[in-house]
C-alpha cells in the first residue's frame, strides 16, 4: 500500500523530524498539503469545500483539505493508502503488522485508525455490538516513551471505532474515502455529542471532529494497542 505524510513546504523541519523518526519506513511520499496561511477561503466556499458557517481556523481548514485531497486520490486510484500527519511515530514492525491487520478486516472495510491523540478518550466496541469501551491515556507517558515505541514490535487488534480525536495515522479504502468525502464536505461548524465524554457536546473545530459523526455507521476500526503514536504538541500544531 502507498503511504503518504502530510507536511507543508514551509515547515521542512517537521518533514525532516518525521523522516528521522520513521527511517525504518523510507518509502513514504510527502504530500505538501494545503497551507492555511496562503489559501483563498472564499474560493473554497465557492467550490463547496467549506460552508458559509464554517468557523474553523485557517490552519484547521488547510489541514482538513489536505486529508480530503488524499481521499480523492485514493478514490480515484481505486487502491487503499496509509495517510500520516508529520507528528506521527510508527512502531518498528508497522509495515508487517498493519498489513496483517488489514488482511483480517472485512473486504468492504472503510477506515482504520492506527493511533489517536493521547490527551483524550478513545471509544470502541470491545465485543462488537455488545460492549462499548472507553480508553483514556496519559499524554505525558506517551511523550516520554515515544522514542522507545519506534523500536517496539506491536501486536494489535482491529476493533470497531465509535469516537476519538486525532488522525495522526490511518489507512483508508477507496470506499471509505468516497464516504468521508460525501459526509465531511462541505466542512462546517456543528455541535457533536460525545458519549466517550459522558454526553458532553463540543463544537467541531477540525475535520477529525466531523469524522466522529460517521465512524459508527461505517466499517471503521481502531487498532488496539496503537501502531502509531503522536506527541501531539499543540504549540506547534498547524490547526491553529
Amino acid at each position: 500500500m502507498q503511504k503518504f505524510v502530510i507536511s507543508l513546504d514551509r515547515t521542512p523541519e517537521r518533514t525532516e523530524r518525521f523522516r528521522r523518526a520513521n527511517a525504518h519506513l523510507p518509502d513514504i511520499v510527502r504530500s505538501p498539503g494545503v497551507d492555511g496561511a496562503k489559501m483563498d477561503v472564499e474560493e473554497f466556499k465557492r467550490m463547496n469545500l467549506l460552508s458559509e458557517s464554517c468557523q474553523f481556523t485557517r490552519g484547521a481548514i488547510g489541514a482538513g483539505l489536505a486529508h480530503v485531497a488524499l481521499w480523492g486520490l485514493v478514490a480515484k486510484n481505486g487502491t487503499p493508502a496509509h495517510i500520516f500527519e508529520d507528528d506521527a511515530f510508527l512502531c518498528r514492525n508497522f509495515e508487517q503488522e498493519s498489513a496483517r491487520v488489514i488482511a483480517s478486516l472485512p473486504e468492504d472495510w472503510d477506515i482504520i485508525l492506527w493511533g489517536n491523540n493521547s490527551d483524550t478518550a478513545l471509544q470502541f466496541e470491545l465485543l462488537p455490538g455488545i460492549t462499548q469501551c472507553v480508553a483514556v491515556f496519559s499524554q505525558d507517558s506517551v511523550r516520554m516513551g515515544i522514542n522507545k515505541f519506534r523500536d517496539m514490535d506491536v501486536t494489535s487488534l482491529p476493533l470497531p471505532l465509535t469516537q476519538t480525536f486525532g488522525i495522526c495515522g490511518y489507512a483508508i479504502s477507496p470506499l471509505g474515502a468516497r464516504k468521508m468525502i460525501k459526509n465531511c464536505l462541505p466542512m462546517t461548524t456543528v455541535d457533536i455529542a460525545y458519549s466517550s465524554l459522558g454526553g458532553r457536546v463540543l463544537t467541531a473545530t477540525s475535520i477529525d471532529h466531523l469524522m466522529n459523526q460517521y465512524y459508527p455507521t461505517m466499517k471503521a476500526y481502531t487498532s488496539f494497542p496503537p501502531l502509531c503514536l503522536t506527541d501531539n504538541d499543540t504549540a506547534n500544531s498547524l490547526n491553529t
